[in-house]
Order: C-alpha cells, then structure tokens, then sequence
C-alpha cells in the first residue's frame, strides 16, 4: 500500500510526469516487496513562482534546485535496509525519469496497520 504523493514545478516536458510515475511505482514496488498495483501515486503541481529556496522563485522545474518534493506513505514494520532500499529506488526512478537525475527530496512516512481505510475496509498488514 505505498503512496507517493509529489509535489512539483511545472516540468519543462510535461510529457514525461505519466512514465515517471510509473516508472517511481515499478521501483518501489520491487524495492518494497509488493506489486505494482499495491503502489499508488499523485502529482500535484506548485504554480510558477510558488516555490522558493532562500530568495530564489522559479516558475519551471530546473534540473539543479527545487526538487520535487514527496512523501512516501507505508505501512509501519519495514526494516531499515528496507526502507533505504525503497527511498533510494524511487528517488532513482522518479528523477531519472523526469530528467532531473539526484534533484529529488522524499520522506518516508509509516502509517500504523489498523489505522487506513481504502476502499471499503480498514487494511491491516
């Protein structure tokens, strides 16, 4: 049940946000043990200038600054090696993808088992 949420400047090739997210599904998938199915996730564009680092407001992606930012949501109980293995391999996926290789930011969120509705029940690990 991972679920990536992104949040990004416009990208200068709008065309490549589509394979990005399914390429960043694929990688976590693998690196998460699950099917690609189980992995979910959402882009949510920042608007032109609604993005600042220090003083500096842009209003498309570069390849350098201003990462996307994301949050990865999974369920609690994945080991450490794990939960690199998962970051490093969506970061890879996601960035290679959108042509911005090692502009990325993502944090790793754990969800208690118990605790999240999908569909018509509560999931449980």
């Amino acid at each position: 049940m991972p679920v990536l949420e992104i949040r990004a400047l416009p990208q200068p090739d709008e065309t490549r946000i589509g394979p990005a997210l399914t390429a960043a599904c694929r990688a976590i998938a693998d690196a998460y043990g699950c099917l690609p199915n189980q992995v979910w996730a959402t882009w949510d564009q920042i608007p032109p200038g609604g993005y600042v680092e220090g003083d500096i407001a842009v209003d498309i992606q570069p390849s350098d600054s201003h990462p996307p930012i994301c949050r990865l949501i999974c369920f609690e109980g994945r080991d450490g090696t794990t939960i690199e293995r998962t970051l490093l391999a969506a970061a890879e996926a996601l960035s290679g993808a959108l042509g911005i290789r090692g502009n990325i930011f993502i944090e790793y969120a754990e969800t208690k088992s118990g605790r999240v509705v999908a569909g018509d029940g509560i999931l449980r690990r």
